[in-house]
């Protein structure tokens, strides 16, 4: 552990028993312990990291910043952190001189010296955590970096690992929210949100951004990101953004390596969340889906002959007739703007492109695609307002009204909406990315062989791994060997969910979640799948997935 480390860890031992717990007026108990439980996690996730990429700098000092024995044992360290996406070594003079995983490859050579934290880096020559920043993946991120320096101590440059604070903290957060009444958002001391669990709020900046310039809530802002800890309350949107409530909120800081993160946690004064109940309601059969979507189309109709805005007004109507129930007609344009949310005000004309449910699946981004199509169906987790606002698993139907814009209704699916644990998220993303290295290592055509090997260990029961062309052609199934080399482009699911298109569009975006009801290859039954993609090239991709 290098010295930087051993200090940082000293400290968060001295100073943990009483990080957010400062006020001048008493604090709720459990809102602090919220607090405090939440910067312990985040902090050692941002510790763990820069462990790693130490490590790595003192392996690429003895074998050079190029070295493919490097990279190789980089990649391996890579692969433990779930929600990284890269590791790059960038020389002093801001040059990209190796890049792990593979596809990264073609950013080699690449001089990004005038992106802000590769010139933080490369001056001051410490490990930093960067500010946020808009990748190409097309979210936001974080490059977390170490220095490398020769055996004279001359100054090489840095490596780093990039990765999406939302996943970061969303993971370490959400066992602590569970069931709560609170919610939980993260800023650095410049406003910008790097998590909410309103995820439309991330990216957002809380000085500049119109949505924060009523009420007394500058004065808030100001006082949060200038204090380490606090308490205060304020006016703002309900955490489904249906309606303005007052908020109670208690922050402390997260901070090392020179990040200093604000750890808000509020809560709705007045409004408790209930407790859960068992749900009885029946799923919904063929008849429900099919008038779901007649439903849709209805929408759609109305929308080309009345033209958008009126459309939209009617759509936004909670009293309306394009609310029946559980039915409500939503819309949004192509490019994620909300046009018509009758149940969440608040959300019109916000930009939802990267939103992502509980378990990672990016689902306005991913009816965006339905659309493209000409229309379709998908599943995805979202708070049912005829319940609470709990979060339940739902399948929507989107077609598009024109070009621009499309409209979508959903059913949501009771007894379906199960939790998958992180533990097995990220057990899950980890055995894809191995299968995605392998095949990488080894060839298409044996690669295939080994994943259809039921003898293998890539065909573990539930945790098989499944491989198709980008075209649809079935590639790896290594339990239904019958369907090898044929086109499931058209397979659809009981709910009439075309998974593989779905697949395909998110392999081609370079990798995701989805969800799918398919047959167990060990129960024989159906059940509901969480299943993570990533490409292989352009021409395939790999995947495997979790059950219920």
């Amino acid at each position: 552990m290098r010295w930087w480390n051993a200090v940082i860890v000293a400290l968060l031992l001295i100073t943990l028993p009483s990080a957010g717990c400062v006020g001048e007026e008493k604090l709720n108990d459990e809102m602090e312990e919220l607090v405090a439980g939440s910067i312990s996690l985040i902090e050692r996730e941002l510790i763990a990291i820069t462990e790693i990429t130490d490590q790595n700098a003192d392996l690429l000092s003895e074998k050079g910043l190029d070295s493919p024995d490097a990279l190789t044992i980089m990649g391996d360290r890579l692969r433990t952190i779930p929600y990284a996406h890269s590791s790059l070594v960038i020389g002093a003079d801001g040059v990209v001189i190796s890049a792990v995983p593979e596809e990264y490859a073609g950013i080699v050579g690449m001089d990004l010296s005038f992106q802000p934290a590769v010139r933080r880096a490369n001056s001051e020559q410490v490990p930093i955590v960067s500010d946020l920043f808009w990748l190409v993946e097309g979210f936001y991120g974080i490059s977390q970096s170490s220095p490398i320096f020769d055996a004279d101590g001359e100054y090489l440059g840095y490596t780093d690992i990039t990765y999406e604070p939302e996943i970061l903290i969303r993971r370490v957060i959400t066992p602590l929210l569970w069931e709560r009444p609170y919610d939980l958002w993260v800023t650095d001391t410049n406003g910008t949100i790097l998590y909410d669990t309103t995820a439309e709020e991330i990216g957002r900046n809380l000085f500049i951004d119109p949505a924060y310039q009523t009420g007394n809530l500058q004065e808030v802002f100001m006082e949060i990101v200038s204090s380490a800890s606090g308490s205060t309350e304020y006016t703002f949107w309900d955490r489904h953004w249906g309606q303005e409530v007052r908020k109670e909120a208690v922050w402390g800081t997260a901070g090392v390596y020179g990040a200093e993160w604000r750890v808000v946690t509020t809560r709705s004064i007045g409004q408790e969340r209930p407790d859960a109940t068992l749900d009885l309601r029946p799923v919904p059969g063929a008849d429900e889906i099919d008038a779901m979507r007649a439903f849709v189309d209805d929408a759609a109709a109305y929308a080309r002959l009345h033209g958008r805005e009126e459309a939209a007004a009617a759509f936004n109507d909670p009293e309306g007739p394009f609310v029946d129930g559980e039915l409500y007609i939503f819309a949004y344009a192509m490019d994620g703007t909300t046009v018509a949310l009758p149940f969440q005000q608040g959300l019109i004309g916000e930009n939802r492109m990267a939103v992502t449910d509980r378990h990672g699946v990016r689902f306005i981004m991913d009816l965006i695609g339905m659309a493209e199509r000409g229309g379709g169906s998908l599943y995805y987790i979202y708070p049912n307002p005829q319940n609470e606002f709990r979060d339940e698993l739902k399948i929507s139907y989107v077609t598009p009204v024109d070009e621009t814009w499309f409209v979508g209704s959903g059913i949501y699916l009771p007894g379906r909406a199960a939790a998958f644990s992180q533990d097995e998220i990220d057990a899950l993303t980890s055995r894809v990315h191995d299968a995605r290295d392998g095949a990488m290592k080894l060839g298409r055509e044996e690669a295939l062989a080994a994943f259809n090997d039921q003898e293998r260990e890539f065909a573990a029961g539930e945790a098989y791994i499944f491989a198709y062309g980008m075209d649809g052609t079935t590639l790896a199934l290594p339990f239904q060997p019958e369907v090898i080399g044929s086109d499931r482009s058209s397979f659809r699911d009981r709910f009439g969910v075309p998974v593989l298109l779905w697949e395909i569009d998110v392999a081609a975006r370079g990798g995701g979640f989805v969800y799918v009801t398919y047959h167990s290859p060990v129960t024989g039954e159906e059940g509901l799948k969480l299943c993570y993609v990533t490409p292989v090239d352009d021409a395939w991709f790999v995947g495997s997935g979790i059950y219920a």
